[in-house]
């Protein structure tokens, strides 16, 4: 190492906003696999993968109900 440095042309980094959490959790292996197979066919790595999907769930305008209502309905076909 140097005994001495120039700093003189340095400059600060800006503190970034959006602030990432370290979190650990566990999944089971066929979702591992959806996501790594899924964020491999968007280009991107499977925990960027798995953020932007939850974003784009959590953004979503239409309600859980709502979204579940969809499934059943589409499901279960009623007869009328």
């Amino acid at each position: 190492m140097k005994k001495e440095y120039d700093f003189s042309k340095a400059k600060r980094v800006q503190k970034n906003k959006e602030v990432k959490v370290i979190k650990t959790f566990r999944l089971d292996p066929e979702v591992l696999s959806w996501l790594e197979a899924e964020g491999e066919k968007q280009g991107m790595g499977y925990q960027t993968f798995l953020n932007w999907f939850l974003l784009k769930s959590m953004n979503s305008q239409e309600s859980f109900e709502d979204r579940l209502a969809k499934l059943e309905s589409a499901i279960f076909k009623r007869k009328t």
